[in-house]
C-alpha cells in the first residue's frame, strides 16, 4: 500500500513540482558556477567552458574571450572548465601543463597561488548563499508580512480583562502608551 501512495504522491507532485524543479535546479547551478567563473576571471584565469547541465549541448555561444557558454540536456549540474583542466571535474592536465608557455601558465588555475585557487573553489558555495539571501528577501518583499488586527476575541466573565472594561470585538490600539498595530504585539 505504501508503494501505491508513493506513486500517487509522485503523480500529484508532477504538474507543479517537475516544472519548479526544472527551473530551480538550473538557477542554483548557474549561480554556483557563476561564482567560480567570476572568481576565476577576477584572478586572471582563462575559462574554456561554462556549462549548465551535462551531456550533449542544446545550445550555446562563444564569447569574445573564447569561453563556450552552453546549456546541456541533463539539468542537474554544471561546470566551469578552466584553462589547464583535463576535464569538467577540474582535474589538472599535468602533461599539458608541462608544455605551457609562460603566458598560458599565467592564465591557468593550476599555477595560481593556493589562496586564489581556494577563493575560486569557495566562490561557488558563496554564490549559492547570496542567491538564497536574494531569493528569500524577494519572497519576503513580494509576499509581505501578514498583519492580524489586535481584536479581543472573547472576554471571560469575572476575568481581569472584564474588570478592566474590555469587551468582545474591542480593538486594542495601545498598551501602556505603546501603539499596537498587530495581534502579535499583544502580550501572551
Amino acid at each position: 500500500m505504501h508503494l501505491i501512495d508513493a506513486i500517487r504522491g509522485l503523480i500529484a507532485w508532477t504538474p507543479l513540482g517537475l516544472p519548479a524543479f526544472l527551473f530551480v535546479i538550473p538557477l542554483v547551478v548557474f549561480s554556483h558556477e557563476l561564482g567560480h567563473f567570476l572568481a576565476g576571471r577576477y584572478f586572471g584565469v582563462k575559462v574554456d567552458v561554462f556549462s549548465v547541465g551535462f551531456g550533449r549541448e542544446i545550445f550555446g555561444f562563444t564569447d569574445k574571450r573564447g569561453t563556450r557558454w552552453k546549456v546541456c540536456w541533463i539539468p542537474v549540474g554544471g561546470y566551469v572548465k578552466f584553462a589547464g583542466d583535463a576535464d569538467a571535474a577540474s582535474t589538472p592536465d599535468r602533461e599539458a601543463a608541462a608544455n605551457m608557455t609562460a603566458e598560458e601558465r599565467a592564465q591557468s588555475l593550476l599555477f595560481k597561488p593556493v589562496g586564489q585557487r581556494a577563493a575560486v573553489a569557495a566562490a561557488g558555495p558563496v554564490a549559492n548563499f547570496i542567491l538564497a539571501i536574494l531569493l528569500l528577501t524577494g519572497i519576503l518583499l513580494f509576499s509581505g508580512h501578514t498583519v492580524i488586527e489586535p481584536l479581543i476575541g472573547r472576554v471571560a466573565k469575572d476575568s481581569p480583562a472584564a474588570a478592566a472594561g474590555l469587551k468582545t470585538g474591542d480593538l486594542v490600539t495601545s498598551i501602556d502608551g505603546s501603539r499596537i498595530t498587530d495581534f502579535q504585539q499583544l502580550p501572551q
